[in-house]
């Protein structure tokens, strides 16, 4: 094995954990704003490692270019959609109480 792919491998395997770290926040967590910050911030993460490893282990520049526009677009869409989730939340309860 190459050292390019001993790196794919690692990032694979954290992308991994993070992942299941995410995972396990959202059934663990005790309310929706502390599950929306386990999954806004631990899954991309997760998934930009992933895409890593998998970019290094296939070793095609098309390939790479795809993963890395799919991280970018993970990481500018997930704080945003954890913000509607947690606005939206925060309205349905406010319309609760009255």
């Amino acid at each position: 094995m190459s050292f390019v792919e001993w790196v794919a491998v690692v990032a694979l395997v954290g992308g991994a954990l993070f992942t299941l770290l995410a995972a396990v926040g959202v059934v663990r967590m005790p309310n929706v704003y502390a599950r929306l910050s386990t999954t806004s911030k631990a899954a991309p993460f997760g998934i930009g490692l992933v895409l890593l490893g998998a970019a290094l282990y296939a070793r095609d520049g098309g390939f790479a270019v795809i993963a890395a526009a799919a991280a970018v677009f993970l990481a500018l869409t997930s704080p945003i959609a954890a913000h509607a989730l947690a606005r939206a939340v925060r309205r349905a309860s406010d319309d609760d109480r009255v």
